[in-house]
This record gives structure tokens, C-alpha cells and sequence, in this order.
């Protein structure tokens, strides 16, 4: 800044820093001499040449224009920097595993028309989109000083470590950054950053579409359209059994889902998931369209490398199925918007002001995916109301009291462990801006197959028994939870209904609150518990009870937690939601989680088997 006033004057420094406005009165005189100094303040660049009106065919003075009529614009654009970054090369990691090496080769241009001279850091990022915010991992930076002309340019090589919290492996943006640290006055801040959409070695596409399907739900949410677990869990169903009818009609050798065909004759099996997938999506998701049209590109000119006439053939097959498998899902209920009228009583859940949602009010009433029958998969009833078993009652909502509070009050002290904590951040993906929980589990699931080296096949199956299997779990578990309207544990606590019940073994405290925001639709039972329960039915099917295995977290990127089985991963997935404080035992270990466990068993023992 001291610079521009030795330059130009004070009385310029305050209209230099308001961008709106066009025009400046320079009230000294730009000499020759002052013009040079550029060469040593690298911030402007005026050059000493007659002055035009605007129409750029009379000389200034002839227009009876003065000095004192500069445009700031083109004191400031024309003798700028202007410092771009374009991603040269990646080696990436060779496996997904957390620490492992990958190499990146950026290059910073100089586009504008004064020298950029001093240090800038280039940052790297991995990322769901090509945007960065608070859910991408900063993966490294490195500061490299610069001294470059304009259309000059400089290399810059660094290493990173691997860190997949962030990210699905099939489908994650690499983010480079130049950061000039205020050393460095460009023309265009906006354009420093360059990405590349990446699948992680040892994907295929269907693992890739999964991993977009992911992408886009996040996107949606942070665009503010929150895509809630109800309608995500059917979203990724239709999906998964779109690609597995696809990919059997290759194989002919397993029970199909919904369709039983025979591919067309030269037809890419890759790009037929590629079409199906791109046709679901963007119909169920059409503000998320270029994204999943760059995926698509992606996939057809990265990643498949068959003909093109085959890949077209394939496409426009996995487009019909999708089709086909919509349609059969346009009337099983989902469109259900009939308004939530909630019963009276005084141990009733109530949507909160000031939105008064209640999330998923009608979704007991959709079709199931695969189960046949509702009441042979739903939960045994709610035994921990006051008036059925007080002393349960009691028990399971002391227990979140000191187990689930976010702070000690005047009348609660916490006795939450720091990994219990952990545990529930770990888990929660309640925030919009994520995978949400069902999305975690297939994140999760990428990284095994991945290792496992799955074919084609084996990951068509698999996605489809998991995300149908889910899909299912949501529906029971949302038809319970408006059925039995169970208080959350936050309006038991603080709302008022423990300080009435007449139990001394309660206690009210209306300074309360979860350690996680309560989300709005009734406690009982569990959409994350009987979603992790639907997940370890189906994994166990696949891979066996004792299974060993770490688990990643968007909502804790450096975090990996161990486990050595499903079962124990998908117990503390239920866990955390005590120590959230956001549900009670009976609604998430006791009956959500077995639940969940018995529809993941019979979507793996019934659909998507070997034929014969």
C-alpha cells in the first residue's frame, strides 16, 4: 500500500481498495520516473503513452478530458500478475491404505502482464467436488519462491500422503492451490486452483458410480437440498439394482434383480454400467446433471477402453435398464407428501419449531425392495415408556443423560470417555454436507472390495444386496418410528417430560443437550443402527463373520478405527448413537440393530444368487 501512495497520491489508497468502482481521481502527476518504479513495486504497471477517449479515436485533451479521469480499472489490470496452476502430472498412491505415497507435478503460469515475484504455497487437496470447503482433507502444501515473467512459468514436484476420509476411491477430485500469502498482487484471485477428477487404482465402474452417487448426494447438500437417509437409501437402491441388472445380463448366470435380459452383441459391459448409472442419477438427482456428465466423460474416455461403437451400444443398453428399473419404482410411494398430523398424548414425539419437520412421516407406506413383509422384519414393540416398564425407562434415559450431553450442567455430570466421544462423531454424518450414514457404510464397503480385489460381478452383487438391503431397513425402521412416536431423548431430558413423570429416578434438566443435533423424526428405532445392522448381514454374507478391517470417518479425517468383525463395527456404529445422545438403548442396540442384521441376512439369502 505504500507503494500505491508513493505512486499516486494518499487520497487514491481508499478508491484502490473499493473493486466497485470504475473511475479514480488521480490528483498527482505520473511522471516517467514514477511510471518505472514499477519495476521495483511489482504491483502496477502505467504506461506513458497519449491518453484516448472512450471511443479510442480522439486524444484525451482534444476530448477535453483530464488526467484527473483515469479508469482504476486499467491502472490495475493492465500491470498485474496473474498467477494460474495446472495440475502436469499424478502418480497416485498405489493402494488406498492411509500414509501411502503419491506425487503430483503442478505448474504455475504466469498470465498476466507485470513480473510475480516471491514465495507462494501450493496446497493439495482431495475433495467429492472441485469446490474447497471444511469437509476436504488438506493433504500437503509446499512454499516455492517465484520470479516470473508474464506467460512464464515454474514446476513445482512434491510427494503426499494418502489420507481417504474425505473421499470415496471411486470417484474424489486431486485440488492444487497457489497461495501468494498477500506477497504477491494478482489481477484475478479466482482463478489459482486446478483439479482433476480421479478413480483410486484398483476400481472398476461400478465401484466409481457408487463412489459419484455419493458425490452428488453430498453436493446436494451443500447446496442446501439435504437429501434425507429415506429418500438416499432408495436413490442408491434403484442405482445398485439398475447396474447389477446390467452387468448379469453379460453373465447369465444369476437370478436377476427386476429385469432378465441378454446384452446386445458387442455391447461394453463398462460403459453399459456407465449409461445405466449416469440415467439413474441424473434422473433422481437432475440439479447434480455436470457432475455426473463429467463422470461420465470420465468414465467413457479414462477409465473404459473398449470401441466406441461398442461403449455407444453399451451405453445407450445401461440407459433402457435404468429406464425399466425407474418405472418400476415411479408408484411404490415415495411421492407420499400427505401432510403429518401428530396423535396427542403426553409421551409423544412432536416436530420442533420453527420448521416443525418430521422427516420420512409417510415412508412406512413404501414399497419394500425385497422383503416381503413388513411385520416379518419389524421391530417387537417399545418396552421403555413410563407406562409400560418404568424402570427401564428410566434406566435407558439416565443412561444418555450422563452418557450423551454435550456440556456437565448445574444438575448433570458427564461421564462420557474421550472415546466414546470419538465414537460418536465417528459415526454421526447426521450434517447434509456428507455421505450421511447410509453413504458411509458404502464407503466403507468401496475400500473392502477394493482390497478384496472384486470383479465386476462381485461388486454389482454386492452393492446391490447392501443398498437394497438398506433401502428395506429404512422403510421398517421409519414405519416403526411414526408408529410408536417415541419421545427423543433431548425432550424427555430438557423438554420437560422427565420433570413430570413422578419418578425419582429421573431427572429433569433443562439445560441439557445431546452432544449431536437431534434430528427430526421420532428416537425409536434407529435408522443408523438398523442400517449398520443391514450392512454387516450383508457383508458377513460376502466376506465372512471374522473379518478384519479399518473404517474411515468424514467427520474425523485423520481417524481410523479398527475392527474384527461387521458386527462389532456395526454394534459401536449403534453405540454412538447413545453417546450422541440422540437415541436410547432399546431404539438402537437392543431392537434397530438386530433388525437390521435379519433383513441384511435375508436380502443376501434370496436375491442375486447363482441360478441352479
Amino acid at each position: 500500500m505504500n507503494a500505491l501512495n508513493s505512486l499516486f497520491g494518499e487520497n487514491l489508497t481508499s478508491l484502490f481498495l473499493d473493486e466497485n468502482l470504475s473511475v479514480a481521481t488521480v490528483s498527482s502527476n505520473v511522471t516517467e520516473q514514477q511510471a518505472k518504479s514499477q519495476e521495483t513495486s511489482k504491483i502496477l504497471l502505467v504506461e506513458q503513452q497519449p491518453l484516448s477517449s472512450p471511443d479510442s479515436s480522439v486524444k484525451l485533451e482534444e476530448a477535453n478530458y483530464s488526467v484527473d479521469s483515469l479508469s482504476l480499472a486499467s491502472l490495475t489490470t493492465q500491470g498485474q500478475p496473474d498467477l494460474i496452476v495446472k495440475i502436469s502430472s499424478i502418480e497416485l498412491p498405489d493402494t488406498i491404505d492411509f500414509g501411502d505415497f503419491g506425487k503430483v507435478e503442478v505448474k504455475v503460469i504466469n498470465k498476466g502482464n507485470a513480473i510475480a515475484i516471491g514465495d507462494v504455497k501450493i496446497k493439495l487437496w482431495l475433495s467429492t467436488d472441485e469446490n474447497i470447503d471444511q469437509n476436504d482433507v488438506l493433504l500437503t502444501s509446499k512454499i516455492s519462491k517465484i520470479n516470473l515473467s508474464a506467460d512464464e512459468s515454474k514446476n513445482i514436484s512434491f510427494k503426499y500422503q494418502n489420507n481417504t476420509s474425505a473421499i470415496a476411491p471411486g470417484s474424489y477430485y486431486l485440488i492444487a492451490k497457489v497461495d501468494t500469502k498477500n506477497q504477491i498482487l494478482e489481477r484475478n484471485e479466482e482463478n489459482n486452483r486446478a483439479s482433476k477428477l480421479l478413480s483410486a487404482p484398483g476400481t472398476d465402474v461400478v465401484i466409481d458410480w457408487n463412489a459419484a452417487a455419493l458425490n452428488a448426494i453430498q453436493a446436494e447438500g451443500e447446496a442446501g437440498r439435504g437429501i434425507p437417509p429415506t429418500v438416499g437409501s432408495r436413490l442408491l437402491a434403484i442405482l445398485s439394482t439398475a447396474i447389477y441388472d446390467t452387468v448379469n445380463a453379460f453373465q447369465s448366470n444369476r437370478n436377476a434383480y427386476a429385469l432378465d435380459l441378454v446384452a446386445p452383441a458387442n455391447a461394453s459391459l463398462s460403459a453399459s454400467v456407465a449409461g445405466a448409472a449416469h440415467q439413474v442419477l441424473t434422473t433422481l438427482i437432475p440439479k447434480q446433471a455436470s457432475f455426473l456428465d463429467q463422470q461420465l466423460s470420465h468414465s467413457l474416455n479414462k477409465e473404459i477402453n473398449d470401441l466406441p461403437a461398442n461403449e455407444l451400444i453399451g451405453e445407450e443398453f445401461g440407459r433402457a435398464i435404468a429406464n425399466r428399473l425407474l418405472f418400476l419404482r415411479s408408484s411404490d410411494g415415495s411421492d407420499n407428501d400427505d401432510p403429518y398430523i401428530p396423535p396427542t398424548g403426553d409421551y409423544i414425539w412432536h416436530p420442533k419449531a420453527p420448521d416443525f419437520l418430521a422427516v420420512g412421516a409417510n415412508w412406512g407406506k413404501v414399497k419394500t425392495f425385497a422383503i416381503p413383509s413388513m411385520a416379518d422384519f419389524s421391530p417387537n414393540g417399545m418396552d421403555c415408556a413410563p407406562t409400560v416398564d418404568p424402570i427401564l425407562y428410566a434406566q435407558e434415559i439416565e443412561e444418555v443423560r450422563h452418557f450423551g450431553g454435550r456440556n456437565n450442567t448445574d444438575l448433570t455430570t458427564l461421564t462420557r470417555t474421550a472415546d466414546q466421544t470419538e465414537i460418536a462423531v465417528f459415526w454421526a454424518y447426521d450434517r447434509a454436507d456428507t455421505f450421511r450414514p447410509y453413504g458411509q457404510l458404502n464407503q466403507i464397503t468401496e475400500e473392502i472390495a477394493i482390497r478384496e480385489g472384486n470383479s465386476i460381478l462381485d461388486n454389482a452383487r454386492l452393492f446391490a444386496a447392501l443398498n437394497v438391503a438398506i433401502a428395506d431397513a429404512a422403510i421398517v425402521a421409519w414405519e416403526a418410528k411414526y408408529k410408536y412416536m417415541q419421545p427423543r431423548p433431548e425432550d424427555v431430558i430438557a423438554g420437560g417430560i422427565a420433570a413430570n413423570d413422578g419418578m425419582a429416578s429421573t431427572v429433569g434438566d433443562p439445560n441439557w443437550q445431546p452432544l449431536l443435533n437431534t434430528p427430526p423424526f421420532p428416537d425409536y428405532i434407529s435408522g443408523h443402527s438398523i442400517f449398520g445392522g443391514a450392512w454387516a448381514g450383508v457383508m458377513n454374507h460376502f466376506f465372512g463373520e471374522d473379518y478384519n478391517f479399518t473404517a474411515v470417518s468424514q467427520e474425523l479425517p485423520s481417524v481410523q478405527r479398527s475392527f474384527d468383525s461387521f458386527y462389532e463395527a456395526a454394534y459401536e456404529n449403534a453405540l454412538s448413537r447413545i453417546y450422541g445422545g440422540v437415541h436410547t438403548r432399546e431404539a438402537t442396540v437392543i431392537d434397530s440393530l438386530p433388525t437390521g442384521l435379519n433383513i441384511g441376512e435375508y436380502v443376501t439369502e434370496n436375491f442375486f444368487q447363482s441360478v441352479g
